[in-house]
């Protein structure tokens, strides 16, 4: 089945579909990467916000912040918990266990389940020995899958509330064919826009049933936006195998930004794609410029 995306986003070096981060008045925080280069295209890592130059649309915009991609991630492990999962539970533990052991030692995880309603099993933390423990006695809470609501209720309390760290979704889960009716598209749309102007990134693996719900088409948009890793497989067996593969990936992408910017700018709010333009004023650096993380 060919699957069109629900939300399209333009992703270019210098056209910008974004969202407020914060709103007062007619004014908001856009926010864009940067990469960079002296003349050996070295990377260039002192720079400030005196260093640079934003223009939207061509009006100069005030810089308020600049930071290099060193922070760690905020991670929010999102795991299905629901009565369609109970019967593939010894997969879905070694499959946490592998995505635990495989991540990097230094970014936070907070662990939370979707059966029924939202259920936060960790707070954000390194603690790996404390999240082994909460993987090894995790069971199925019975009920549905309350994903989406889990999904923006967790974004809400655990990665907005962290603005300076890697905002990144892995989701686990089942979908055997729940109802396709009110997929709440406009607040699906209004979440995943939003969660592409802070540069989180998301990943995810779906066991699917004969039969796929709304679950298909929510997960692999949200994912294919940000430019994740998303999985469909039959049976839950390869669980482990999959989730070590993401949990590579971000470390490997958490690499790819350390020597990169985060740049935070005042934009005009009721600029719905901006034409963003950032410059250079110190002598011989040049800039590499894009709206998502990592490029």
């Amino acid at each position: 089945m060919t699957r069109r995306p629900l939300l399209a986003t333009a992703l270019g070096a210098i056209l910008l579909a974004l969202i407020p981060l914060s709103l007062s008045a007619q004014r908001m925080t856009r926010r864009v990467f940067i990469r960079a280069t002296n003349a050996a295209f070295e990377p260039v890592l002192d720079l400030t916000a005196a260093d640079l130059r934003v223009t939207e649309n061509g009006n100069p915009r005030e810089v308020t912040r600049v930071a290099l991609g060193t922070a760690p991630m905020r991670i929010v492990l999102l795991v299905d918990s629901s009565s369609a999962m109970s019967s593939m539970i010894n997969n879905f533990r070694a499959g946490l266990t592998s995505f635990i052991d495989t991540l990097p030692a230094e970014h936070e995880i907070t662990f939370i389940s979707t059966g029924g309603q939202i259920r936060v099993r960790t707070q954000p933390g390194t603690d790996r020995l404390k999240l082994k423990m909460e993987t090894a006695r995790f069971a199925s809470d019975s009920g549905a899958n309350a994903f989406l609501d889990t999904l923006m209720e967790a974004d809400k309390r655990f990665l907005k509330t962290a603005p300076g760290q890697w905002p990144v979704f892995v989701i686990v889960t089942t979908d055997n064919g729940e109802a396709r009716t009110d997929l709440r598209l406009d607040e699906f749309n209004k979440f995943v826009t939003d969660f592409l102007a802070r540069g989180g990134s998301a990943h995810g693996v779906i066991v699917a049933g004969p039969q796929v719900g709304a679950v298909s088409d929510l997960v692999p948009n949200f994912v294919e936006n940000t430019g994740g890793i998303h999985g469909s497989i039959n049976t839950a067996n390869s669980l482990p195998d999959k989730l070590k593969a993401i949990a590579e990936r971000l470390g490997f992408d958490h690499q790819l930004m350390v020597d990169r910017y985060e740049v935070d700018f005042t934009g005009d709010a009721k600029l719905q794609q901006p034409f963003v333009n950032v410059g250079v004023t110190r002598e011989g650096v040049q800039v590499e410029m894009s709206a998502r993380r990592p490029f």
